[in-house]
């Protein structure tokens, strides 16, 4: 063998070495960037998860801190009771939950901001409106109110809401509104019964994201229509029909000496029809401005306590991962009645 075959030989060998390991060096490359990937994926799911497991163990330490309450008051309002289910940071604010910290918020109205607030606690769904019971006049009050339109725009949002629960009646008078439905891109009838879930008020005409959220904390559909008096606010105050006046006097009379809400000097009351005396004896009341809440009683729109509770569950950790849940309970049944994960 000649010295030129030889060192040919050995040049393609070294070729041949070179490029297998070129292509060994690109394979591990891409086998470790896969699996740097799969990583990098496995720990997001399981972020995701950590964060579901933390939101869904906040939502049950709320039930328990309320059964819990109710059980030790006999399922009546105390101002320690009200305290402890609607303002309570020590037990809502931050709950520890492995490396996550999960919070249980209600949206509130606070009447000195004029706006609406996450508070640690949870809402009482019978202090709002239930959009299945109330009626056109009492629900455009409180479109008005809260969404800030004139009386004939806060009318048709009013009127398409009741619509959609009872179209039956008002297709009787030529209200024909389902037209709008059946000629949407992608149309679909209207209910012609009552709301099933709350967020049913996203299919109807004139309501959006931005408006359903500034009218959720004020609406509901659980709960017998009757409104709890010691967890009312104001915007409903007003949509039931009693004058800024009165529904300040009986605010303050509720609120105590702090004129905080939800803290331990407020006022409870304990019987629908003794409110207007209560009020009067902490906020003086006219005789004309007693009969408004006569009025209210009279129509068995007034009670003062509650049995369904709303929350939402949220957790958040520093690598991003979020989750909430909002959820709707029913303390007499110990039964969930609305449930959403976001």
């Amino acid at each position: 063998m000649t010295a030129r075959r030889i060192s040919s030989q050995r040049g393609f060998v070294l070729i041949m070495a070179l490029w297998a390991l070129g292509f060994l060096t690109v394979l591990a490359l891409s086998i470790g960037m896969g699996t740097r990937q799969k990583i990098i994926l496995l720990g997001r799911l399981e972020g995701r998860s950590q964060a579901q497991f933390s939101a869904e163990a906040g939502v049950k330490k709320a039930i328990a801190v309320l059964l819990d309450d109710l059980e030790k008051n006999q399922f009546l309002y105390s101002p320690a009771a009200k305290v402890r289910r609607h303002n309570n940071p020590s037990e809502f604010g931050a709950i520890a939950l492995g490396g996550m910290t999960a919070e249980v918020v209600c949206p509130y109205f606070d009447e000195v901001a004029g706006r609406v607030v996450d508070r640690s606690g949870l809402c009482d769904e019978q202090g709002k409106i239930n959009i299945n019971t109330t009626d056109i006049v009492t629900l455009t009050r409180l479109v008005s109110f809260v969404l800030g339109l004139d009386d004939e725009k806060a009318k048709q949002l009013a009127g398409g809401i009741i619509d959609w629960r009872d179209y039956g009646q008002r297709e009787a008078t030529g209200f024909f509104s389902d037209d709008y439905y059946k000629n949407l891109e992608f149309p679909y009838d209207m209910k012609s019964t009552p709301f099933e879930r709350i967020d049913e008020l996203l299919l109807v005409k004139g309501v959006d994201k931005k408006i359903y959220d500034r009218l959720r904390p004020f609406v509901t559909i659980y709960g017998d229509g009757r409104i709890n008096i010691n967890t009312v606010s104001m915007p409903v105050l007003l949509a039931l029909g009693l004058d800024e006046v009165v529904a300040g006097k009986l605010l303050k009379a509720r609120r105590g000496q702090d004129n905080q809400d939800s803290t331990a000097d407020d006022h409870i009351f304990l019987k629908a029809f003794d409110i207007p005396a209560e009020v009067s004896a902490i906020a003086a009341l006219e005789e004309k401005e007693a009969h408004q809440l006569d009025i209210l009683n009279a129509a068995n729109l007034l009670r003062t306590d509650s049995m369904m509770y709303g929350f939402i569950a949220r957790v958040a950790d520093a690598k991003g991962s979020a989750r909430s849940i909002e959820t709707v309970f029913d303390a007499a049944q110990n039964k969930y009645l609305y449930w959403y994960e976001k």
